[in-house]
């Protein structure tokens, strides 16, 4: 008599196979909702960031009667200024009391111990969804390269420009109807692009010249709509899917839409151009 044949257990190569295509279908399915989670968490702390921003700028306010000039710039036929913009001065209303400490303002921001500071990676000033350095390396035509901090988050012209002291009395169209701050993406160069950012410290003063590859400011028109060129130095805009998060001069935040019309984004951002906005700000 012979033994009867024992039957093990296991898979066999199609089991296998129909396994290995049922995983895939379901990786295939939830990735995206992953993403999309990942996402909707990086935009939500972008928009707490700019959040802090907005109330460090109106604690600022409340201190020295107006809001921080967008930076100390001038023309090339007067004397040069120190740099420093809107970012570097409300440091210390926005919990970075430590980066203001060591920022010397009775220099510009291209001298001796200021040059390596601006090059600091501030984490608030750089939103999570974006994808470029932490610093950029600049050359200037006059001198050696430098590091640069990236960041994501400009100003308005119509409350912080060169040189400005605009008071909340001197926001006629209304705070609710007017732009602040607003998001851009990091520029970092390379081939035959220059890089660009909004960093921290506002524009790059050297003795005789500045250094433009730092945006702290821009003015929202219709020739450059939100998110209309990633290469653009002169447009607002965002790594986030459709849109960017801009701070009203109320200090709150909104996510306006790529096809915002064009007019009512330039309407936005004038602080006292009289203009009638009709727009459903989320």
């Amino acid at each position: 008599m012979s033994a009867p044949a024992v039957r093990r257990a296991g898979f066999t190569v199609l089991e296998l196979l129909v396994t290995i295509v049922i995983l895939g279908v379901l990786i295939a399915l939830l990735l995206p909702a992953v993403q999309a989670a990942r996402e909707t968490a990086r935009r939500t702390a972008c928009k707490s960031q700019l959040r802090q921003l907005g109330l460090g700028l109106h604690n600022y306010h409340e201190v020295n009667r107006c809001f921080p000039p967008g930076s100390y710039v001038m023309g090339p036929s007067f004397p040069m200024q120190s740099g420093w913009g809107w970012g570097a001065m409300v440091l210390a209303y926005a919990e970075q009391p430590a980066v203001y400490r060591q920022v010397n303002f009775g220099l510009r921001t291209g001298d001796d111990s200021n040059l390596a500071l601006i090059g600091l990676p501030v984490p608030l000033f750089r939103c999570a969804s974006e994808i470029a350095p932490e610093t950029v390396t600049c050359t200037p035509d006059h001198g050696p390269s430098y590091q640069l901090a990236s960041g994501n988050y400009c100003g308005s012209e119509g409350v912080l420009c060169a040189m400005s002291q605009i008071r909340i009395a001197d926001i006629t169209d209304g705070t609710t109807a007017t732009l602040m701050l607003g998001e851009r993406v990091v520029q970092p160069g390379g081939g035959t692009q220059l890089p660009f950012t909004s960093a921290w410290c506002g524009q790059v003063a050297f003795a005789d010249a500045y250094d433009l590859r730092s945006v702290p400011y821009l003015s929202p028109t219709a020739d450059h709509p939100i998110n209309a060129s990633l290469t653009d130095p002169l447009c607002f805009g965002s790594r986030h899917p459709n849109g960017a998060n801009f701070v009203l001069a109320d200090g709150s935040v909104a996510y306006l839409s790529n096809s915002l019309d064009v007019d009512v984004f330039t309407a936005l951002g004038t602080a006292s151009g009289g203009e009638s906005v009709n727009a459903d700000i989320p």
